[in-house]
């Protein structure tokens, strides 16, 4: 009974999101392989894009889907110009401060990446002056930042752009996400993906503080998903291609 009061106070909820008649925009940066990323017909796809559609499409919710840098999906959402993001988002109490997250969806971890012959094995091999690129805004930015003293941090708007300059020997070690880096590896030749584990953590999709009542639609529909295999089902699609 409980379970069912929930359920319909989530559709009525819907309602009410809708009764504006707006369609809603989902943010996201499609640059991040097998989250998000363009297609080969110029459509954004992936495993995010996937589970925020079905979780939308559940309650009925009208949406489009735009990309757009990394770093700015908390300004976007806090300025009203999208009101989902989903990009493969970390989790944390400092980022909670300015955007609601939804609960999490998705374990990771940071990798790093290097050249195939290269001397480095692990994270205490990368020596003071060596440079490590990241994404902007990204969990491998941070840690780099604040856990690798006296290296140089390379930012890259796009992570392939910080392949292409490892495997141009312009840097000695990429940093990104476990899943995206076994995705790089697979499709450039001559770079690897060190074994060791940088990090712990969840990502989940977030909206503008004080949009309660779209998170609780988003939470639901999430649980609806884990529950009826709809979750496995694109989880499937997605990363057993890469395991």
């Amino acid at each position: 009974m409980k379970r069912l009061f929930v359920l319909v106070l989530a559709v009525l909820m819907c309602v009410s999101i809708l009764s504006y008649g707006e369609e809603l925009v989902v943010g996201t940066n499609a640059e991040f392989p097998p989250f998000e990323y363009i297609a080969d017909d110029g459509s954004i796809q992936g495993f995010d894009i996937e589970l925020i559609q079905a979780i939308l499409d559940l309650a009925n919710i009208q949406y489009k889907v735009e990309s757009m840098e990394f770093d700015a999906l908390p300004a976007a959402l806090n300025a009203g110009q999208i009101d989902i993001a989903i990009a493969a988002l970390t989790i944390s109490e400092e980022k909670g401060k300015s955007v609601l997250f939804s609960q999490p969806y998705f374990s990771a971890t940071q990798k790093l990446i290097v050249l195939t012959d290269s001397e480095i094995s692990k994270e205490s091999d990368i020596l003071s002056g060596m440079k490590v690129g990241v994404q902007l805004g990204t969990t491998g930015d941070v840690y780099v930042t604040d856990n690798m003293e006296n290296v140089i941090c390379e930012r890259y708007s796009k992570a392939l752009d910080a392949i292409m300059d490892l495997k141009n020997g312009r840097i000695d070690a990429v940093m990104v996400d476990s899943a995206p880096a076994i995705v790089f590896a697979k499709e450039v030749e001559g770079i690897k993906v060190l074994e060791e584990n940088l990090s712990d953590e969840q990502y989940g999709v977030a909206v503008q503080l004080g949009k309660d009542e779209l998170m609780m639609v988003i939470n639901e529909g999430l649980q609806a998903l884990q529950e009826n295999g709809g979750f496995e089902e694109i989880y499937v699609k997605y990363f057993d291609i890469i395991e």
